[in-house]
């Protein structure tokens, strides 16, 4: 009478695709890790500019909202430039320009809202060059209509603010 059981190379095998099936899920948490060390940019502006609000109405002084594009941080600033808040979209991103290939770092524009022109309020006939601003003003209670332009990931995205509560603007056509 023979005894069946499992060869070596069996059982071999099988540890192989226990070890190939970890590495794989290993890879994926890693990948997980890094995502949340990064917050989408879109979220990190709309809390800085919710926070310049709460600056400039708390401390009934204007405060600045402008981006750092070496750093990828919206910093929220006083009229003497002293920083109140940072709002970093990579959690732990270096300081040194050395390692600046390697991060995709988005690019924002903020722009103030030209006057509508024509009978019935069409666009505004200012160019966009003329409408680039290197700092949003906030002052207690309300600041410049403006938007940002978000170019990140391939993507492009323009978010409309309203000057008096900092929320998205967001558009019937949406």
């Amino acid at each position: 009478m023979r005894c069946r059981g499992f060869t070596i190379v069996e059982i071999l095998l099988v540890l192989a695709l226990l070890v190939i099936i970890a590495g794989m899920v290993a890879v994926g948490a890693v990948g997980m890790i890094d995502a949340a060390k990064m917050e989408p940019p879109d979220r990190v502006l709309k809390r800085a500019v919710l926070d310049a609000v709460y600056h400039a109405s708390e401390r009934k002084a204007p405060a600045f909202l402008r981006y750092d594009g070496k750093r990828a941080t919206f910093l929220v600033t006083d009229a003497g430039g002293a920083v109140l808040a940072e709002h970093a979209i990579y959690e732990d991103m270096p300081s040194g320009e050395e390692e600046e290939e390697e991060w995709d770092l988005p690019e924002v524009t903020f722009l103030a809202e030209g006057p509508l022109a024509g009978e019935g309020g069409g666009a505004t006939k200012l160019e966009d060059e003329h409408l680039v601003l290197t700092r949003i003003p906030f002052h207690s209670g309300v600041s410049p209509p403006f938007q940002a332009k978000i170019a990140f990931a391939n993507k492009e995205q323009v978010l409309r603010f309203d000057p008096f509560s900092g929320f998205v603007v967001v558009d019937d056509g949406e």
